[in-house]
């Protein structure tokens, strides 16, 4: 059966339940009851608010507003702010409790932290912004495909070894290498060796990234920061990695202007979104890789010494393919295996396939072998990788000349323009699967990358013509 009075006995344990500050006062503004929840936002104990006056804290500077008389006199809810002494912004919902004639026999204030609630939509739009960056990495497929990791060689051994040992440290890892070796794949397998393995692994391409957006993309941006700017704001791959590990890739081709951010980073580990006052603190490991030689960028003044120190931390120097020949076979059956799986074939390699395979310089390393199978197993109309298949490669040939070994094309007949564009054609393919990408290419034959953009497009063009 209903009992009023029991149910008085316990309203103070009931009041501490509830996850706003509570504050009953009487008509004269006699604080009767406070919640837990209210000693823990003011640092006012309960005993010491119980029968004090609200209006006396007001003019002793605790409080700087006071809802009671203004309820008392209108009968009617009231709502404001509270500023406390304490730094803390609170809003406050004040409700008349009437008695039988009408009048107001008690105020009810519901206090809630306003200054918790900035916090937390904060964190809300945080992870927000993660979620959108993390959705523009899957769409972008930045976080790329992973090459098959073989270790037949004593060199790739020794390697994957170190790269353990430094995978159980957080310490900053360089990796140095060719294009092609396969810096990736060491990158991806110190992460999934590190105590952040269940934490994202975000990969930058350095020099992918056009160099008007490369600030934003790695540090992101506050609301209206520029015109065009997400109204949300956006965080950065470098917040996105957060918890987990950046792998700066191609390293070498960050400006001179982002160099100085990134050492921000690496000093204070902490980043400063564009357009924002405040930096974020950030919990990163960050992996960095690279084809040039660093040393050199440092002395012709294209990189920065003392972010090149900060990097030079734990460094693993990647062999090329043509000196680890273990590794030239297992590694095209692991691609043979994936792209006659995904173009659903059966395909093997004969021997005198294998042997070509193996005495090839492989200039483009791992890529060039992995491009090449993945051509042969589209392009193959038998069951088996035959050595006619394989003739636009040859065998690693010694000479003191390099070029001895190019031969001229045709010349009866031809004008020396038709002469000429073969001859750029070969090249421009053979600079290609050495290099394997047009911006590394471009660099090489000191050319503008529009340029050899165009090119190679004329080209395909012209193949598929």
């Amino acid at each position: 059966m209903y009992n009023p009075r029991m149910l008085a006995e316990y309203i103070e344990q009931l009041c501490d339940t509830f996850r706003d500050a509570i504050c009953v006062t009487d008509r004269e503004g006699v604080v009767v009851l406070v919640n837990k929840r209210h000693a823990e936002l003011t640092g006012i104990p309960k005993e010491k608010m119980t029968g004090s006056r609200i209006q006396d804290m007001v003019q002793n500077g605790i409080f700087d507003v006071v809802l009671n008389p203004r309820i008392v006199e209108t009968g009617q809810k009231v709502s404001s702010v509270q500023n406390l002494f304490n730094g803390r912004t609170l809003l406050l919902d004040g409700h008349p409790v009437k008695d039988a004639s009408g009048h107001v026999a008690y105020v009810v204030t519901v206090i809630r932290d306003v200054t918790a609630l900035t916090e937390l939509r904060e964190e809300v739009m945080a992870q927000k912004e993660l979620l959108e960056t993390f959705q523009t990495l899957s769409s972008d497929g930045i976080t790329g495909n992973q090459y098959p990791r073989v270790v037949q060689s004593q060199a790739m051994q020794r390697l994957y070894a170190e790269a353990i040992a430094i995978a159980e440290t957080d310490a900053t890892v360089l990796l140095q290498g060719e294009t092609g070796v396969g810096k990736d794949v060491v990158a991806r397998h110190i992460h999934r060796k590190s105590q952040r393995a269940d934490a994202p692994f975000v990969k930058v391409d350095c020099g992918s990234i056009p160099e008007n957006l490369i600030e934003t993309e790695l540090f992101g941006y506050v609301p209206g920061s520029f015109s065009g700017a997400s109204k949300s704001g956006k965080a950065g791959l470098v917040e996105a990695a957060s918890s987990g590990t950046l792998f700066l890739d191609e390293i070498g081709e960050l400006p001179m202007t982002m160099q100085s951010r990134l050492l921000r980073v690496l000093q204070d580990w902490e980043v400063m979104r564009v357009g924002a006052t405040r930096p974020k603190k950030v919990d990163v490991r960050v992996i960095a890789a690279t084809n040039k030689d660093l040393e050199k960028e440092v002395a012709k003044g294209a990189f920065r010494s003392d972010l090149y120190y900060r990097l030079k931390v734990a460094v693993l120097n990647i062999p090329p393919l043509r000196s680890r020949r273990a590794d030239i076979l297992p590694l095209a059956q692991s691609f043979l295996t994936y792209y006659a799986k995904k173009y659903h074939k059966k395909i093997h390699l004969s021997e005198e396939a294998e042997h070509i395979l193996q005495g090839h310089s492989w200039p483009g390393n791992v890529r060039e072998l992995e491009n090449l199978v993945q051509g042969l197993v589209v392009t193959c109309k038998h069951g088996s990788i035959e050595a006619r298949d394989l003739s636009g490669i040859r065998p690693a040939v010694m000479h003191d000349d390099k070029d001895s070994a190019f031969a001229l094309p045709s010349i009866e007949g031809r004008s020396l323009k038709s002469i000429m564009k073969e001859v750029e054609t070969a090249v421009i393919e053979k600079g290609m699967k050495q290099y394997g990408s047009i911006s590394e290419l471009s660099r090489h034959f000191q050319m503008d990358r529009s340029t050899i953009f165009r090119k190679v497009k004329e080209i395909e063009a012209a193949r598929r013509d």
